[in-house]
């Protein structure tokens, strides 16, 4: 789990530096209550596997770029639960989803009420490497740290 989050980690420092798109939804004299967020792709442009945890992960030393490919993601709150929706038949849209492990590692952090639609739109492809799983669990704790500021 700590190389998991490491990598999100990392991710999430990618889309910072680089200034990612966020769209945040106002309702007049209401507090924020959906944001839509973007997740970018990424490449390796250098990636050394140097040992595996007892865990199963691999500790890595990687230099990674950002692409301009990127997934959509659309945060409501909602009263409880976290429910995660995607237009894609290939990502998992339980507790194996990694936007819904960064929802529940936020609000274990952060004391938050515990209840957010997630809302994924896949434009980067499933299992090719690109690392938007990564991106979507990065743009939710981005957004999630938006909508609770």
């Amino acid at each position: 789990m700590c190389v998991c989050i490491g990598y999100i980690f990392n991710i999430l420092m990618i889309c910072l530096k680089n200034g990612t798109e966020c769209d945040i939804f106002y309702k007049r004299g209401e507090f924020m209550k959906r944001i839509s967020i973007q997740g970018y792709a990424k490449i390796n442009l250098f990636l050394d596997v140097l040992s595996k945890y007892e865990d199963g992960y691999h500790e890595v030393n990687t230099v990674m770029q950002t692409l301009s490919l990127c997934d959509t993601v659309l945060l409501t709150k909602k009263e409880l639960g976290i429910t995660v929706l995607c237009d894609s038949a290939g990502v998992p849209c339980d507790e194996k989803n990694l936007a819904y492990r960064a929802a529940e590692l936020f609000y274990d952090k952060t004391d938050m009420p515990r209840g957010v639609l997630i809302e994924i739109e896949k434009k980067i492809p499933v299992a090719a490497g690109l690392a938007g799983g990564s991106a979507d669990a990065a743009a939710t704790i981005l957004g999630l740290n938006e909508l609770y500021g």
